[in-house]
């Protein structure tokens, strides 16, 4: 109960005097792990609903609340039904002003509005709260970056396949191999923004999602409490290291969709391979999408890889691990990404990770 009370905020600090004049407290929804409601244009966001019960009800709503965005305070008016029919539920709203809805762009902040409840002679408090965000634009992070474009992607499929590297004769098979993506965080959160079913970052075939409040390689860094799937993990495929060379074969299985209905968004990255060759490394993905980002089931060099200083070797020189490697696109990722991301200085897409150990 302590704990209950702890999450309704600051009517719950007072709960002893609201028991006094006999109203009945509860908390709708909660301002902490929830799920992120997307701002509709015009800075229209809904905090949640409240139910009426099984006679007739009025609704009693400030008009206005207090939003905290990216450090600096804002003031959202309060939309409510003021009368609400028996067994129906009432849907609170809030609206941000223009400057409050630019500020909001890549981030999240908390929403609580206090509705009073009256019904039969009896008088109720519910406490309604969300998290409300906006999504950055694909190719920025908040407000004062790059404009979110007006419309969809449209990916755009490359011409042939990249070929398998060829195996050294010298080269060994490795053991114990991990293979993780972070991709950049800007696009992380701007999928993560849609609210429809299955929206977001979300792995499949037995590739795992490390959730987090921020990237381990951020690109686009943002402040915000919400934990996204910032990075990967892919489950391990035959991989292969030459030792005379230092060349390395990496590959994994599984894969991940990049989903944004609202904006029909559809992509999905399978079945990585990390070549690893001195400066000229590079990761390579399987796409596919459909809607807004058609791709065709192919196979493209997404990114070049910086291995300067990797990799550390541990284990009595056994395990090697290349951390952190972070990419650019190359110019076939950037029509994967319907040049959202463009060279020269817009064209970082997160870092990927691989290790393995020699038999």
């Amino acid at each position: 109960m302590r704990g209950r009370l702890a999450r309704c905020g600051s009517v719950a600090r007072g709960s002893v005097i609201a028991a006094a004049v006999g109203l009945a407290l509860f908390c709708v929804g909660s301002a902490g792990a929830a799920k992120v409601r997307s701002v509709a244009p015009g800075g229209l966001a809904t905090v949640g609903k409240v139910p009426c019960g099984a006679a007739p009800c009025t609704l009693r709503a400030p008009s206005r609340v207090r939003v905290a965005i990216g450090g600096r305070g804002f003031r959202a008016r309060v939309l409510a039904p003021r009368r609400v029919a028996a067994h129906a539920r009432a849907t609170v709203r809030v609206r941000l002003r223009a400057k409050a809805t630019a500020r909001l762009a890549g981030r999240s902040a908390g929403v609580e509005v206090r509705v009073v409840v009256r019904a039969a002679g009896k008088k109720r408090v519910r406490m309604v709260r969300a998290r409300i965000g906006r999504a950055a634009s694909p190719g920025g992070g908040a407000a004062g970056g790059a404009p979110t474009p007006s419309g969809p992607p449209a990916s755009a499929p490359v011409e042939g396949e990249p070929p398998a590297p060829a195996r050294p004769a010298t080269a060994v098979t490795v053991a114990t191999v991990r293979l993780a993506w972070m991709p950049r965080d800007s696009w992380v959160r701007y999928v993560s923004s849609g609210t429809a079913a299955n929206d977001g970052v979300v792995p499949g075939g037995g590739a795992t999602a490390v959730a987090a409040t921020a990237s381990p390689c951020p690109d686009r860094p943002s402040p915000s409490s919400a934990a996204l799937a910032y990075t990967i993990e892919f489950p391990a495929g035959e991989s292969w290291y030459d030792p005379l060379s230092g060349r390395a074969g990496i590959y994994g299985g599984g894969s991940v969709a990049f989903r944004y209905a609202a904006h029909a968004i559809n992509l999905i990255a399978a079945e990585p391979e990390i070549e690893i060759d001195g400066s000229s490394a590079r990761a390579i993905f399987r796409f596919s999408g459909s809607g807004g980002t058609p791709y065709p089931n192919q196979r493209v060099v997404l990114e070049t890889l910086a291995t300067s200083g990797r990799p550390t070797v541990t284990n009595g020189g056994r395990t090697l691990t290349y951390d952190l490697m972070r990419g650019r696109l190359t110019a076939d990722g950037e029509k994967v990404f319907a040049g959202f991301y463009t060279a020269p200085g817009d064209d970082e897409f997160g870092c990927l990770s691989a290790s393995f150990t020699l038999p």
